[in-house]
């Protein structure tokens, strides 16, 4: 389970790493220790303790890695997120089963 916020420094990471995680699509994540992670991003979970004793946030994301391993990482534990969607990456994962990339056709000309 994350940990709460404790503190000013806490809230604004959360805010930071909550728009860095690139939701449904393939992200490279940096922890805190340096430790790098490539994977499908699962799930997401924010939540906030309803103001009891002052506001605290909490936040995970669940990430599917190549080898079909999840891990759940605390949004406190990030060091920072990026989307890791390109072609070659992409069409990776489609290989192993992880993504479905829809590709629509052109019309054709008449």
């Amino acid at each position: 389970m994350a940990r709460w916020t404790e503190n000013f420094a806490d809230l604004n990471h959360m805010a930071d790493i909550s728009k860095q995680i690139p939701i449904g699509e393939i992200a490279h994540i940096v922890l805190a220790d340096g430790t790098a992670i490539d994977g499908v991003v699962r799930r997401i979970d924010l939540d906030n303790n309803g103001g009891q004793g002052g506001w605290k946030y909490r936040g995970l994301c669940e990430i599917e890695r190549k080898d079909r391993s999840r891990m759940v990482l605390d949004f406190l534990d990030i060091r920072n997120a990026a989307s890791l969607w390109d072609d070659p990456t992409a069409a990776e994962y489609e290989r192993l089963g992880l993504v479905t990339i829809v590709r629509h056709s052109q019309p054709s000309k008449a």
